[in-house]
């Protein structure tokens, strides 16, 4: 299986702190998030649940990303859990997140290989 790639997805500048951005590569609809210092994540775009888009539904709270259609959060390593009305956190399904880095002015993701690159990006795959 080939190795995985690094592809940027969105300039830095692009995604402040707790903000949200969608993008698409290929066949993945991914969003790029921060947590409210500022670190990036990446992951798939859809929750789980009920199929929101992420981008569109979502919100940060602090470290993590929140579906507001049910109140499904996940942290930047997909772990899924619904936070109750008691303060009791109940395991749900994870989300797929994928490896990122910030360099030269953008945030890149490392996606499978076989991802085609054919999606939002330009056949260079900057944004």
């Amino acid at each position: 299986m080939p190795a995985p790639v690094w592809v940027r997805l969105v300039a830095v500048d692009d995604v402040p702190a707790a903000g949200i951005a969608s993008v698409s590569v290929g066949d993945l609809d991914l969003v790029v998030w921060r947590d409210i210092d500022g670190v990036p994540a990446v992951m798939d775009a859809r929750c789980p649940h009920q199929w929101s888009h992420l981008e569109a539904e979502g919100v940060v709270d602090g470290y993590e990303i929140v579906c507001t259609a049910h109140f499904w959060r996940f942290d930047a390593q997909g772990c899924g859990t619904k936070l109750t009305e008691l303060g009791r956190r109940d395991p749900k399904s994870d989300v797929a997140v994928y490896a990122c880095r910030e360099a030269d002015g953008f945030v890149e993701a490392q996606l499978p290989a076989a991802t085609s690159l054919t999606g939002d990006l330009p056949p260079d795959g900057l944004p």
